[in-house]
């Protein structure tokens, strides 16, 4: 593994299991945000060990972490010292750059070696970090050039400084003779050796002297992080999206949930393409017919998801793992495509109301073309879409295995063929680590994609969450006590997302009885998730939300999560009353209600009378906390 990679991989499981995104710790370090996706992905190295023990620290790492991470950074700052070693011996294109150079004061440390070394300046370690240098700040009152401070010496250029101790820099009349090319070629590798040398030894002197690095006393990392009090984020109250609640089928019967949901998505209900068409030119009506009839009757919204190629389109590819003649290329020939789409978007016009244009990208399960060709798909059929029905809403195709390093590479180069500029909606793939856990990973997840690929991408679309990946199936199910609050919390962590812009949720899946949690199985009653979910819609009937956030932050415990709604419609003077849904992540904790408060609704369906200052308990089964205005 290259040198650099070791660290980028470290700096990056760091991030993910912090949960923290690019923004949030760029906000907590004083590094700009493109610095910190860079050093994440490996594709710089930090400058100074301090700048990588100031991303570390803001993503919860301890010291034993620290100090694993400390021989990385030598590894990587070495490699990069290399690579530019070999560009003033022109293997490099930017050869002629570090020839008109000179190695500045840090090159004992293996730090970058930036341009105004040309200039026999001395530059710190934000050059690294490719950061402006102000010459004039090398120099003392005299004009003579000024040696940087000692690595491991408080109040330094970087909160965090390195833990090692490198000799002083050389006089600026060795530096001016290191501007001789063919001089510099031949130093260069004895600096490494010595740069390596005193990495090794930094490595113990760290490892006892670090932590005072941090006390507020010296001015470490600890003392320059802000304090914040109050939500993850805020907004003028806005209306929740009116088919946020929403649910994909599991059934080609027709029959609907028997407890309130806002919308339904068809894909696993038998309304597939090579279903619908299994012989070229002859579609077969029945189900999709059936199941849009169904959602009319009981006034729910529909999202009709396209996938599943018919073997004739394309008859050398994979099958799916459906169990029927559907398979997982794009058609061979991309007017099979176009003349389908046509017709289930003429026929359904102002019947069914939005279309997801794949489904579980990223899964070669369901789909094994490349993303140029998903893209002409995707802009052929949006064209087509609203050339039928110009109030259609087009959702392109949901990606999946999001967790991983591939699902992501693969969203951002669907992003990159500017076929996002075709649709109203990203469907994504948004759900926990493993089928079965914790539905609060999904806040992270959004925040993850939203943040690490689309925003950098330029992608500002409203994102839908159109349900998990396909090891739901292979997972057993929940516990009764645990399968009761699951679904409302997936919900939930819906709500606290908002800030990511992900405005509907499709729970997996109604009819159902091989998943996890189990909703309502078809000719069934609903289950006690399935009736806890339309409480949670009675409790927010008119409500806009106005804020969400979590723990010690917001006043609650630790692991306690709030997200807070208002009734009224939004303008001073109007406000009904204030809510508060809480709810802890895993286990129980309590705390005392603030002002106002008058009623506490339970998920069983119970409700008391509570007071300002009363002690509540929070546990996984959420709550409703209910305000007065006066």
């Amino acid at each position: 593994m290259p040198d650099n990679r070791q660290l980028a991989e470290q700096l990056q499981e760091l991030k993910e299991r912090s949960g923290r995104s690019y923004t949030a710790i760029a906000s907590r370090t004083g590094l700009s945000r493109s610095s910190v996706h860079r050093y994440c992905q490996g594709l710089t190295v930090p400058g100074s060990f301090g700048t990588v023990e100031r991303i570390a620290r803001v993503c919860g790492a301890g010291q034993e972490e620290l100090n694993g991470l400390y021989p990385a950074w030598v590894r990587a700052a070495a490699q990069a010292e290399a690579v530019d070693a070999g560009a003033a011996q022109g293997e490099d294109a930017d050869a002629a750059e570090v020839r008109d150079g000179a190695v500045d004061a840090a090159a004992a440390k293996g730090e970058a070696v930036d341009a105004a070394a040309a200039e026999g300046e001395a530059v710190d370690a934000a050059a690294a970090e490719g950061e402006a240098v102000d010459a004039a700040a090398a120099r003392d009152e005299g004009g003579r050039a000024v040696a940087p401070a000692a690595a491991g010496t408080p109040a330094v250029t970087s909160p965090a400084t390195a833990p090692s101790t490198p000799e002083p820099p050389p006089p600026r009349s060795w530096l001016t003779r290191l501007r001789r090319p063919s001089l510099a070629a031949r130093l260069r590798p004895h600096l490494l050796m010595i740069t390596a040398l005193l990495c090794a030894g930094g490595v113990i002197g760290y490892a006892a002297f670090g932590p005072l690095l941090d006390s507020p006393a010296t001015g470490g990392a600890e003392s320059a992080r802000q304090q914040v009090r109050g939500p993850e984020w805020s907004m003028a109250p806005q209306r929740i999206d009116g088919e946020f609640f929403g649910v994909t089928m599991n059934t080609d019967t027709g029959q609907m949930p028997d407890f309130k949901v806002s919308g339904i998505r068809l894909w696993d209900g038998e309304t597939r393409w090579g279903q619908m068409e299994p012989e070229k030119g002859e579609l077969d009506w029945s189900v999709l017919e059936r199941m849009v009839k169904g959602a009319e009757r009981a006034g729910l919204p529909v999202l009709f998801t396209f996938g599943g190629t018919p073997g004739w389109a394309a008859p050398d590819s994979e099958h799916t793992l459906y169990g029927d003649d559907t398979r997982t290329a794009p058609p061979d020939d991309l007017g099979d495509w176009d003349r389908f789409v046509k017709k289930v978007a003429t026929r359904y016009r102002d019947r069914i109301g939005a279309y997801e244009l794949w489904d579980n990208v990223g899964a070669t399960s369901h789909y094994s073309g490349d993303m140029r060709t998903l893209a002409a798909m995707v802009r052929r059929a949006s064209r087509i879409i609203r050339g039928a029905d110009p109030d259609a809403v087009v959702a392109c195709p949901s990606f999946g295995r999001l967790w991983e390093r591939h699902g992501q590479d693969l969203l951002r180069e669907f992003a990159r063929t500017g076929a996002y500029k075709y649709c109203d909606a990203a469907a994504l793939k948004l759900h926990p680590r493993r089928a079965d856990g914790p539905p609060e990973e999904i806040i992270e997840l959004a925040a993850k994609v939203r943040d690490d690929v689309l925003y950098v991408e330029g992608i500002g679309l409203r994102l839908w969450n159109t349900g998990p990946g396909k090891d739901i199936v292979t997972r057993p199910q929940l516990g009764a006590r645990r399968a009761e609050d699951y679904a409302v919390r997936f919900y939930l962590a819906g709500l606290f997302s908002r800030k990511a812009k992900l405005d509907r949720m499709y729970f997996y899946s109604w009819g159902s009885t091989g998943v996890p949690l189990v909703v309502q199985p078809v000719g069934g009653a609903p289950t006690e998730a399935g009736r806890r979910i339309g409480r949670l819609q009675s409790w927010l009937a008119d409500a806009r939300i106005t804020s969400c956030g979590f723990g010690t932050r917001v006043g609650l415990p630790e692991h306690v999560y709030e997200c807070r709604f208002q009734r009224g419609d939004g303008e001073p003077g109007t406000v009904r009353s204030w809510l508060a849904v809480r709810w802890a992540r895993q286990g129980r904790a309590s705390a005392e209600l603030d002002a106002k408060a008058r009623q506490l609704h339970r998920m069983d369906g119970g409700s008391e009378r509570v007071r300002p200052g009363q002690r509540v308990e929070y546990g996984e089964s959420p709550v409703l906390v209910e305000y007065g205005t006066e």
